[in-house]
């Protein structure tokens, strides 16, 4: 505990001697119990009294359980509460992301010590008093130590690193001011920036990816065997490469020939009743990097008011809503009305609501540039007509997969005895009253993780044909569309070389890869360049088939990132009425093409009356910048003074065997 509460060294003893007890306890439990997930707090070396080191700024050391938690608040974006495993991790690049933001921190604490800027107990203590969350709301008044330690307990916080971390943010905070304290704005500045702010852009946008525009890569023989002579080497058999023949009962065609009964959906319905919940929201919008403290405060501060405490009952959740909400719900108390049920997005944040009761309240989250708190008011059956659809689908699929499954089984008993593919389809047609031809099919030559006509790419279809030998069929297997019972019809392997015939699928492939790279940027540009104005640019779009769509000022689209938020909203800014951006905006593996269909500028009269909180909004924004400036170059000194040291084993390890027990190292 801090120095400051020293009046209470009685009850800072046994806090102490309650702590030290947790953490026996839990080296007892971390040694015998070694089970561990990504998403459990218990048993494991990161709950463990055992904190491992896995890396150090300066004197500032970074263990395991910061790593771990800071993994799971970056890896909630991705999973939503879902199981988050090591691979994962490593695949999404979670843990540099997590390892970076801790070396940030560090190195922050390290450079308040050079500078002589660290925060005291005194200041620590201040800062814990003035805090919201310990001032009671009827004295306006810090709650006393008891209270403060037994709301820290509840939150499942550890006191000291509680008390860490606010020392940690007053250095940040000295750090900043230490650094850029000078900075000034001009008028013309203000002027500038209240332009941004309020002139309104309506915009006509649509995005363009590989996907959309490989149909446009045409490709002759010639090319490809152009290339393939040019890498023969490419194409040999240094693993096994099988040319693959295969029935294929298809479930649709099964389906067209099912009737499913009104009785049954009814059936169906009354054994898997659905309900919709009724949802309110309050939205808080993340509008620039530098906003996000402010934001993030905001939101808990309006969370702490719904939810009250023991002593303050909370308040109601729609005036909340109409007083702070940044939702046109916000004139409705937030209320968005009814929430469908969406398999297809079922990340999406208002599908959160079918977790909940009615009257809880989920919150505060964040999704896309905007935080968000979510409370379900309530709850009404979905009518069987409207749950007709989906009902007829999900029985149909379901009951002629089942059929598929068994004729599949009848498909490979009758090749197995006839090890004949044409008389094995000829006997299954005449049960499924179709041409024998619809049931055969081939794929080229493939290795393994190659995408494949009408299959794609898929590891169960490789799995299965890589059991075999050449002529032995196997047992059915799923593929897009139905089930398929294969057989190997050719193989080769030990470095052959294959023939331009037998590698025409793979040639193709690395050729797309190739020039696909840069396809979407090249066509979007293509897009921009030739519209001369907005009403052009729609009708370009249209007719290469994108999708069309409008917004104000990039409001409502998501963006993966703040800065490819800001480079989109301010081109957008600076077009005139008509104009088409002549620089799409690349947004993860799109492209991001618009133009302004009506501009509204802003009313500067209105300046005057937000001045200065503009004011202290750029010095913030320009403070951020020489901030972040500060730090990268601080990092680089870091490392070439050898400095920052990183025990990349220690991370794999913990990685790769799901967390067990590591011995406490620093």
């Amino acid at each position: 505990m801090l120095r400051f509460f020293s009046k209470f060294q009685r009850s800072r003893n046994a806090v102490l001697l309650f702590f030290c007890f947790v953490m026996i306890l839990g080296l007892i439990v971390f040694y015998a119990f070694p089970s561990f997930d990504l998403n459990r707090g218990r048993g494991n070396a990161l709950n463990s009294g055992s904190d491992v080191v896995i890396a150090k700024v300066g004197s500032h050391e970074i263990g395991l359980k910061d790593f771990r938690n800071m993994i799971q608040a970056i890896g909630y974006t991705y999973t939503r509460n879902n199981t988050l495993t090591g691979q994962m991790v490593r695949g999404l690049g979670i843990d540099k992301q997590a390892l970076d933001r801790l070396i940030g921190d560090r190195l922050v604490l390290a450079e308040a010590d050079r500078l002589g800027v660290a925060a005291t107990d005194r200041e620590v203590g201040d800062e814990i008093m003035k805090l919201p969350t310990f001032v009671n709301p009827e004295t306006g008044k810090f709650i006393g130590k008891e209270e403060y330690l037994r709301q820290l307990a509840l939150r499942g916080e550890n006191v000291e690193e509680y008390e860490r971390k606010v020392r940690s943010e007053i250095a940040v905070s000295k750090v900043r001011t230490y650094l850029i304290s000078a900075e000034q704005i001009s008028d013309r500045d203000l002027e500038e920036a209240f332009r941004q702010d309020n002139t309104k852009i309506e915009l006509v946008y649509a995005t363009i990816d590989n996907e959309k525009v490989r149909k446009r890569l045409q490709l002759s023989d010639a090319d490809l065997r152009a290339y393939y002579d040019a890498h023969k080497d490419d194409f040999k058999a240094n693993e096994p490469v099988r040319k693959v023949d295969y029935l294929f009962i298809s479930t649709d065609k099964v389906a067209a020939t099912m009737k499913i009964t009104d009785e049954q959906l009814r059936a169906e319905n009354e054994k898997n009743k659905q309900y919709e919940p009724r949802v309110s929201i309050i939205k808080l919008n993340v509008l620039a990097p530098q906003d996000e403290p402010s934001v993030r405060a905001k939101i808990d501060d309006l969370n702490r008011r719904i939810r009250g405490t023991q002593q303050t009952p909370g308040e109601k959740f729609e005036d909340v809503a109409r007083g702070n909400s940044q939702d046109p719900s916000a004139s409705k108390g937030g209320d968005i009305g009814f929430i469908k049920k969406d398999p297809n997005h079922p990340s999406a944040w208002q599908q959160r609501a079918f977790n909940l009761k009615v009257g809880d309240l989920d919150g505060p989250f964040r999704d896309g540039q905007s935080y968000y708190l979510l409370k379900v008011t309530e709850q009404r059956e979905v009518p069987f007509e409207q749950m007709r659809p989906t009902l007829k689908a999900s029985l149909q699929n379901r009951e002629a997969y089942a059929k598929a499954s068994q004729l599949a089984d009848q498909a490979y008993e009758k090749f197995t005895e006839t090890k004949n593919l044409r008389q094995a389809a000829e006997a299954m047609a005449k049960e499924m009253k179709v041409s024998p031809d619809s049931l055969i099919r081939s794929t080229p030559f493939f290795k393994n993780g190659d995408t494949l006509p009408e299959i794609g790419s898929n590891p169960a279809f490789e799995e299965a044909a890589g059991q075999l030998k050449k002529g032995e069929i196997g047992d059915k297997v799923g593929i897009p569309g139905g089930l398929a019972v294969p057989q190997v019809a050719d193989l080769r392997e030990g470095g052959q070389q294959l023939t331009f015939e037998e590698a025409h699928n793979m040639v193709e492939q690395k050729v797309r890869r190739e020039r696909e790279q840069n396809l979407a940027q090249t066509r979007a540009q293509e897009i921009v360049n030739q519209a001369k104005n907005a009403a052009e640019f729609e009708s370009l779009v249209k007719q290469e088939g994108l999708e069309v769509k409008t917004d104000t000022n990039f409001n409502n689209y998501t963006f993966p990132s703040l800065q490819t938020t800001q480079r989109a909203r301010v081109a957008a800014l600076h077009l005139k009425e008509g104009e088409v951006a002549k620089q799409p905006v690349k947004v993860g593996a799109s492209y991001l093409m618009f133009a302004a269909k009506k501009r509204t500028e802003a009313d500067l009269s209105q300046l005057a009356a937000s001045r200065e909180e503009l004011r202290r909004r750029l010095i913030d924004e320009r403070q951020n910048v020489l901030y972040e400036a500060y730090i990268k170059a601080a990092r680089k000194r870091y490392e070439d003074a050898g400095k920052i040291k990183i025990y990349q084993d220690r991370i794999d390890a913990f990685l790769n065997s799901g967390g067990q027990p590591q011995t406490a190292q620093r």
